[in-house]
């Protein structure tokens, strides 16, 4: 399991501050499964709409803690701070693996960003709108113009799946899968255990996959008509 940290965003402008930075409405954070009350996904992009970071929001007394792998977050808490001009807001770094496992839900569903995914993926990419961590009819963010186009055009091609590596050897981020055709289905952005979250091509998910040997697909986070 990696290392988390925790941004704790607090002062009189904490929920303005990042409404207008993340994808997720702070005053309606959402995620697809159950979940504690007043937390949520929600994702920080680049000015191309890229994910920079994908958190875990938990409202606190007074602003949020916002939950990400600890090998951005210092990086992360310098890019937010770069925004806050004369808001009221102060932002720190904290440790938080003692608590993550009781505040953010444990399934391996969430598509964690990490140095080597930064900036590669726009939300629907990793399905962080099907994860509700898109509000679908918020104003500006960062990146927002390019996020809802690519909404606008309902024609995603790619799409988080999970899958299960089966017998295939020592699996990394990046690792690219395969179709028995040798046609390009996909990369994995997160591994644990003998699983795996990937971003998947759609059009290629009636074929055998594989990585080193074959895969089994689990799961695939997409709208009903994709």
């Amino acid at each position: 399991m990696m290392d988390f940290a925790k941004l704790v965003v607090t002062g009189a402008d904490a929920r303005n501050f990042l409404h207008g930075q993340l994808t997720a409405d702070m005053d309606h954070l959402d995620y697809l499964y159950d979940h504690p009350e007043n937390s949520g996904l929600g994702g920080l992009c680049n000015v191309k709409g890229r994910l920079e970071a994908v958190f875990w929001i938990q409202k606190i007394e007074n602003g949020f803690d916002l939950y990400l792998p600890k090998c951005i977050s210092e990086s992360i808490a310098t890019l937010l701070k770069r925004f806050v001009f004369r808001s009221k807001v102060t932002i720190e770094v904290m440790d938080a693996n003692d608590e993550f496992v009781t505040i953010v839900p444990q399934d391996f569903n969430i598509p964690w960003i990490i140095e080597a995914t930064q900036g590669k993926y726009v939300p629907q990419m990793v399905s962080l709108d099907v994860l509700k961590g898109v509000h679908p009819r918020k104003g500006c963010y960062i990146g927002q113009e390019i996020v809802t186009r690519l909404r606008d055009l309902g024609k995603n091609k790619k799409r988080l799946g999970k899958i299960s590596l089966g017998k295939n050897g020592n699996i990394n981020i990046g690792d690219t899968i395969h179709t028995d055709n040798d046609v390009v289905a996909g990369e994995i952005v997160l591994v644990q255990e003998n699983e795996a979250l990937a971003v998947l091509v759609l059009a290629e998910l009636h074929q055998t996959l594989k990585l080193s040997d074959n895969i089994e697909l689990l799961n695939v986070w997409k709208d009903d008509n994709e």
